[in-house]
């Protein structure tokens, strides 16, 4: 009976870590309503689930905000970069849809390459500003050689995204409670046992 209530009790370590995710969704979900910081929210968001995964996170709100103020010029840079390459990538899709011909296809092709490339650096970039001191341009193209090495892997990080997305909007809406945290978490999983030793980035 007494080892029911012991913390160290797989089900209340189970528990405690959904508690741990739902917080710090909801904390990337309040930073990130400025839309402009959704950069540094997301950065601060993978520092911590990061430390997560190795059992290191401590005090998850001290660890979080470290994070975002020590983040915020690099990874807001980072962020408006892609916002503004995604607009770009939305209005060629704009352009090509209801028109015919082989160019058209092409094009229609080529933005898709294009847009696959942009979903891998936007998973990666993230983790990355969190994890290594750099400026954004940088981060952006260690993000983008990372992802063409480790093709399998981040591909598996992108439907993991799309899955929790999609589950949460068509079928179990309060998944989106948890979306944000539980997306960065899985991720930091593959990140921290298989990505990140890769390049001694676990140091």
């Amino acid at each position: 009976m007494t080892r029911l209530f012991d913390y160290q009790n797989p089900v209340w370590r189970f528990m405690g870590r959904i508690a741990d995710i739902f917080f710090l969704s909801l904390l990337w979900a309040v930073c990130s309503l400025p839309i402009v910081t959704m950069g540094a929210s997301t950065t601060a968001l993978y520092y911590v689930t990061l430390k997560m995964v190795k059992d290191k996170e401590g005090y998850l709100l001290k660890a979080f905000w470290h994070s975002f103020k020590d983040n915020l010029k690099t990874s807001t840079g980072i962020w408006c970069i892609m916002l503004m390459a995604g607009g770009i990538l939305g209005i060629g899709y704009t352009g090509v849809f209801g028109r015919q011909g082989e160019l058209t296809v092409m094009s229609f092709w080529g933005l898709t390459i294009i847009f696959v490339i942009y979903l891998f650096v936007m998973t990666l970039v993230f983790p990355l500003s969190a994890r290594l001191y750099a400026g954004a341009g940088r981060l952006l193209c260690m993000a983008f050689v990372t992802a063409v090495r480790n093709f399998s892997w981040v591909m598996l990080m992108v439907v993991i995204t799309l899955c929790i997305l999609a589950v949460g909007i068509f079928v179990f809406w309060p998944l989106l409670l948890l979306g944000a945290g539980s997306v960065a978490y899985l991720h930091s999983i593959i990140l921290v046992h298989i990505i990140f030793p890769k390049y001694g980035w676990n140091n």
